[in-house]
């Protein structure tokens, strides 16, 4: 059996340490790939509408949300579905999803098995000034920086579904 990485408990809470900004959302990660041997990773996450990622899926890990607050649509391959407070969903590997904030911000529990691309949201974000949103960026910078992006996530295993 694999030795985990720390033998240590391990309680952490959203705190600027362990947060950052990423486009118009902030992630606070409470568990990383660092602390689970790779197992998988659980970020609290705080979304803002019109700022969601297109469709995509991934070849290398699921993905599961329970919702904090606020409602979210899930699109997850031909279905749909609408999450509110307490409730959870999860994305397996290799199906295309994506999802749209129905209210105006969001809170969230993210957790991504095996761990492994929260590297992306810490890589393309920047330290977390606060814990509150941070302001709506001028011009969307996924647009300046769509092709660093987009080649990061290909390399992490994940591909775009303009089509969906």
């Amino acid at each position: 059996m694999e030795q985990r990485a720390s033998t240590e408990a391990l309680s952490r809470r959203p705190a600027l340490e362990n947060s950052i900004h990423y486009i118009a959302h902030t992630f606070s990660f409470l568990v990383t790939g660092e602390d689970t041997s790779g197992d998988f990773s659980l970020i609290h996450s705080h979304f803002r509408k019109d700022f969601m990622a297109p469709p995509h899926y991934h070849k290398l890990e699921d993905e599961s949300f329970y919702v904090l607050e606020g409602e979210i649509q899930f699109h997850v391959g031909d279905k749909s579905f609408v999450v509110g407070p307490g409730g959870f969903i999860f994305l397996p590997r290799n199906i295309p999803h994506h999802f749209n904030l129905i209210s105006e911000t969001a809170k969230a529990l993210m957790q991504i098995s095996p761990a492994g691309f929260e590297v992306f949201f810490k890589e393309f974000g920047r330290p977390a000034e606060s814990l509150e949103l941070p302001p709506v960026p001028a011009i969307n910078p996924r647009s300046e920086m769509f092709q660093k992006m987009h080649d990061r996530m290909i390399e992490l295993g994940n591909v775009f579904m303009p089509e969906m």
